[in-house]
């Protein structure tokens, strides 16, 4: 019979490589991912549109070579080397870098993408913390939430090189992660505050977080579920009504009318399940009163 500190040590020889062969897993997804990203850089953006359009050898010839790069990464990968990918990608990125210096953005126009960065940035960190808010620490393991914050990080370094353009550019691809996660979090799930709320003033700051939340999704499902014309109006409206609504709630908040500051706001927040919903983003109904 086998001693039992034998066992242990198996088992903890097994736990220990199947942790490694996770951890393994997620950094290819993330190479794949910061691939991707490369790809669409060189391929799709407004950066690499402006270089292109430039005529500078010298900036095209860095773009050109991100691409040798890129390709080689993309290589790398499929063999199974993702530290070679890794290295190649960073290495593709970096000629970007070089094309996008020797062909700046104009001052109003650098000025507008960094508000543009801003704005964005601020927007997926809430709608992050929502997504935790929602389903906890295991939020962290969901694959878009994953790819969503790999990508801001990698728009957070291109904001501190000053390549604002870029960090929007890399911000949308995170949007759609978030979208996609966001969209599967709120349909699987009941958003039920109930063991939460603690007293109205409690409920109603919940419920603007809740609200404030669902209209960060609206731009999100405008920009990448696409849909047609017609519900485009209908969504225009029911987000108008639902910012209308908001702002009665927060004045009748400051009045000191809790009860009726929480009926407004929730009304705004079904007007917005009802934009969401006309985009083909399903939102379920709140649980409970709170209190």
């Amino acid at each position: 019979m086998r001693p039992a500190w034998l066992w242990t040590v198996g088992a903890l020889l097994v736990a220990t490589s199947g942790a490694a062969q996770a951890q393994a897993e997620t950094t290819a997804a993330q190479v794949e991912q910061r691939i991707r990203l490369t790809a669409s850089l060189i391929g799709d953006s407004a950066t690499a549109q402006r270089i292109v359009g430039s005529g500078r050898r010298d900036a095209i010839g860095h773009l050109d070579e991100g691409r040798v790069h890129q390709a080689v990464a993309e290589d790398l990968l499929q063999k199974g080397d993702v530290a070679g990918a890794r290295r190649a990608v960073d290495e593709a990125l970096r000629h970007i870098g070089l094309a996008r210096r020797l062909v700046p953005d104009s001052p109003a126009r650098a000025a507008a993408a960094r508000q543009r960065y801003e704005q964005m940035q601020a927007a997926l960190d809430r709608l992050l913390q929502a997504w935790h808010a929602r389903v906890g620490p295991s939020a962290d393991e969901d694959g878009d939430h994953l790819y969503a914050s790999e990508l801001m990080q990698t728009a957070q370094q291109f904001a501190r090189e000053s390549r604002h353009e870029e960090a929007v550019f890399t911000l949308g691809q995170s949007e759609r992660h978030v979208l996609s996660g966001m969209n599967r979090v709120l349909h699987a799930t009941t958003l039920d505050y109930t063991a939460r709320a603690e007293s109205p003033a409690q409920e109603l700051a919940l419920e603007l977080a809740r609200h404030r939340s669902l209209m960060d999704l609206v731009p999100l499902a405008l920009r990448d579920l696409k849909p047609p014309p017609d519900a485009v109006q209908l969504i225009e409206r029911y987000r108008d009504s639902s910012h209308a609504l908001r702002a009665q709630a927060e004045q009748t908040a400051q009045h000191g009318d809790t009860a009726l500051a929480l009926s407004q706001i929730r009304n705004a927040t079904l007007f917005l399940q009802r934009a969401l919903g006309a985009a083909g983003v399903v939102t379920p109904q709140p649980v409970g009163t709170g209190l």
